[in-house]
């Protein structure tokens, strides 16, 4: 019977106590907040979802790896469940102004490397597959999250 009080009185505090008062002090990492980006979107299976995933690979990957203003960056296809044409891509800034800060030099040097010139074959497949991802982007869901780097593994 003790034991049983005890223990209910030992999960009440837990549940009663806030956590700041847990905890004496609180570090720094703690306090730290990173910026989540959660942008989703529907591609059917097929050749649109294999131009969606070339448009990614060359394009969305080497800028988001360039960019300073990004800290990490995930790609995420669909692998079991309701929604098989899933694309979810995960951005971490570490502010919130990272989210609309511009990429800078390191993209515009990268484009102008990289886009093709008017009129080649070239160009003519990164129109398609550049028009595909636009097509099923569009309709693109996105979210933002504070992610407090205490909570973090």
């Amino acid at each position: 019977m003790r034991f049983r009080l005890g223990l209910s009185l030992g999960v009440a505090a837990v549940i009663v106590v806030p956590s700041h008062a847990l905890h004496a002090q609180t570090s720094a990492s703690q306090s730290e907040v990173r910026y989540i980006g959660v942008t989703s979107f529907n591609v059917p299976y097929g050749d649109a979802n294999q131009q969606v995933g070339l448009w990614i690979d060359s394009v969305s990957v080497p800028l988001a790896r360039l960019n300073p203003h990004v800290l990490s960056y995930r790609v995420a296809q669909h692998n079991y469940g309701a929604n098989a044409g899933d694309w979810v891509i995960i951005t971490e800034y570490g502010s919130w102004e990272a989210i609309e800060a511009d990429c800078g030099e390191p993209c515009a040097t990268w484009v102008a490397e990289n886009q093709p010139e008017e009129g080649t074959p070239r160009a003519e497949k990164w129109d398609k597959i550049q028009a595909t991802f636009l097509k099923y982007y569009s309709d693109h869901r996105d979210e933002l999250y504070a992610a407090p780097m205490g909570r973090a593994k």
